[in-house]
């Protein structure tokens, strides 16, 4: 029987109690009464009685007060023991996560010791587990400068801080880390977790090198020199004592090695030259590839300006030695440009841009040298920016003119075709010769529309003029055609729709080439003449004789025809320095190579007369005509069909009395 039912039947046989002596009570009343006896047994009684009537109710009460309360005793052990339940399961699970959470993870005192640490951190700081909890201090693991940021004279900075610090292990080894600090609610202690970020550093660092360093040769890289240049101005404005100088330099004729040898051996020629370049430099200087073959120095902190050229001469002499290169011994002179007045600018571009300008003023003079920059070098360069400003609009409202120069049968003086020859109507300049654009336009490409431009208003005037005398003769027309643009593979398409637009046959039209230009790239050069012969155009070598041609490769090159330059005509007469026996053996040569040969520049009768015995088939020159204007040859043309029909079965001959 249960406590519960065991008080309920007490309670009952209480009340049965009471209830048998209240009728006892009753009955002894009556027969008391019955009896005439005394009423004060009566009352005695009576008060006895009812207080073992009330006994028995505070009694009841006190068991219903003991069963509650001995409920709710159950109940709250119960939930005691629910919670220690819970507590402890939470605990377990609290330290599954401390323990399993990945990251380095420990408790710290108030004082900074560490009470507790997860395996991650005991395995990232080389103690035992022992040796840390209690026993350490939370700082003892942070190098001088995570601690200034963590903490300050009361404690750490914040209730909660995330920074990244440099972790020190037991062997004294440092490691990027992310820390996270936060202050455990209601206690003075905070809970750190530790990230190990090391890799992820080490990837920004090498992103950042990467970002600052020229990925061949591991030198400092455009984006790096200017921020180092930039400050070297800077100290400049401030220091009177300090003066630094730029020199900025490129490999002369680079690009013959990589033709020559491939990349593979242009690679390893500019990792030898920046690590010779480097090897003269002192620690304080920095050299920097801005490129391809361009590097730039800084030379910092130097006593005086002519400390630069002793450089660049101590420099020019280290590269007169050979590289090996692939096996092979290569030359790698270089062309150097110097600024020395730096305190005159306040931008580094305004440094690069002059020293640049010094170092072409350098290649101009001969290759292997040095040019040191002056303000007659900057008028140049604003000269030539606004030169090619103007060339730019030039083409866009077509101020060039076309002149044709006649090229003139030798035997009979009769014109046979002409050479376009282009002529800038400048605004506000007047008529200027191609001698002052022409390399301006090749080095900023607009050579190429401009071309474009002379090709079709010379075909088109060709087809008028061959119209008229097609009956007479067949005229040609020879383009000037720039090494850019010789060897873009869109030359022959854009020459097909020139002539296809006109309705001229492609043999009427020759391309002349300057034999330098034809030397550039051999095997691509001989590709793309077999080509354009395929198509039915004709080749002329420009300016032969002042190149570096040879024989085996003009040999290979289907060429039609050679030019002999005017400098060797000009000299041809019978004197002591006289060229006529090299031009005498540049016609043998061509005649048996079946080229056509061209003389350039015949001026008087005695240079056509001895052209004329060496079996020269063609000439042009003064002394035939000058380059004439659309205009002018029209008139040409009307004076060849007049003689024509005078002189049937005659060629017109140019300066006929004269020869006479």
């Amino acid at each position: 029987m249960t406590k519960k039912k065991l008080n309920i039947s007490l309670d009952q046989f209480g009340l049965i109690i009471i209830g048998t002596g209240a009728s006892a009570f009753y009955y002894y009343l009556e027969e008391s009464m019955a009896q005439d006896q005394s009423l004060g047994s009566f009352i005695t009684i009576a008060i006895i009685l009812l207080i073992s009537m009330f006994t028995q109710l505070l009694i009841n009460n006190i068991n219903r007060s003991s069963e509650a309360l001995r409920e709710s005793n159950e109940t709250l052990e119960q939930k005691v023991i629910e919670r220690t339940k819970e507590l402890r399961e939470s605990e377990v699970l609290y330290r599954t996560i401390f323990e399993n959470t990945g990251a380095a993870t420990v408790i710290i005192e108030d004082d900074m010791t560490i009470s507790l640490a997860n395996s991650v951190f005991v395995n990232m700081s080389g103690f035992g587990k022992g040796e840390i909890e209690q026993k350490k201090s939370f700082f003892d693991f942070l190098d001088e400068k995570s601690h200034r940021n963590v903490l300050n004279d009361v404690g750490f900075l914040s209730n909660e801080q995330n920074l990244e610090c440099k972790f020190i292990n037991k062997e004294r080894e440092e490691k990027d880390i992310f820390l996270t600090i936060t202050t455990i609610p209601g206690t003075e202690n905070n809970v750190a977790s530790l990230t190990d970020i090391s890799e992820l550093k080490e990837a920004e660092r090498q992103i950042s090198h990467q970002a600052f360093h020229d990925t061949l040769t591991n030198l400092p890289n455009r984006a790096l020199f200017m921020e180092h240049l930039n400050m070297a101005i800077k100290r400049g404005k401030r220091r009177t004592d300090y003066h630094f100088a730029v020199l900025y330099l490129d490999i002369d004729r680079f690009k013959l090695v990589n033709d020559s040898l491939g990349h593979s051996a242009g690679d390893n020629l500019l990792n030898a030259f920046s690590e010779r370049i480097q090897n003269s430099l002192r620690d304080i200087d920095t050299l920097a590839r801005l490129g391809g073959d361009e590097f730039v120095i800084l030379l910092e902190d130097i006593e005086s300006e002519d400390y630069a050229s002793v450089v660049a001469e101590r420099l020019q002499q280290a590269l007169r030695r050979p590289f090996m290169v692939s096996g092979k011994e290569v030359f790698a002179p270089a062309s150097f440009g110097v600024v020395l007045n730096t305190k005159d600018y306040d931008l580094p571009e305004d440094i690069i841009r002059d020293a640049d300008a010094a170092m072409y003023h350098a290649k101009e003079k001969g290759r292997a040298q040095f040019k040191v920059f002056d303000k007659k070098l900057h008028e140049k360069a604003l000269h030539l920016l606004q030169r090619e400003t103007d060339l730019r609009k030039a083409i866009h409202r077509k101020e060039f003119v076309t002149h044709y120069q006649p090229i003139v049968s030798l035997e009979s003086r009769s014109v046979v075709g002409f050479e376009a020859l282009i002529r800038w109507r400048h605004p506000q300049l007047g008529l200027i010769y191609p001698g002052s654009f022409i390399s301006i336009a090749e080095e900023t490409g607009l050579i190429i529309p401009i071309t474009r431009l002379v090709m079709q208003e010379a075909c088109s005037d060709l087809k008028s003029w061959q119209d008229q005398v097609q009956h007479l003769q067949k005229l040609t027309m020879n383009v000037n055609i720039s090494s850019k643009h010789f060897l873009l593979p869109s030359l022959l398409a854009d020459i097909k729709e020139v002539l296809d637009s006109i309705g001229l046959p492609p043999d009427h039209l020759k391309l002349e080439i300057t034999e330098t230009a034809l030397m550039e790239d051999v095997e691509e050069t001989v590709r793309h003449v077999n080509r354009m012969r395929d198509y039915g155009l004709q080749i002329v070598i420009d300016d032969f004789g002042t190149g570096y041609s040879s024989l085996s490769y003009l040999q290979r090159l289907p060429i039609d025809t050679l030019k002999v330059d005017r400098s060797f005509v000009s000299r041809i007469q019978n004197t002591p320095d006289g060229n006529r026996n090299i031009v005498e053996a540049i016609i043998s040569l061509a005649h048996r190579l079946d080229m056509i040969v061209v003389a350039e520049g015949v001026e008087n009768l005695e240079q056509y007369t001895i052209l004329l015995d060496m079996k020269c088939q063609f000439g042009q020159g003064y002394l035939f005509s000058k380059p004439m204007a659309k205009d002018d040859v029209d008139k040409l043309i009307n004076n060849m069909l007049a003689y024509s029909r005078e002189n049937p079965g005659l060629s017109y001959p140019l300066t006929g009395d004269l020869l006479n």
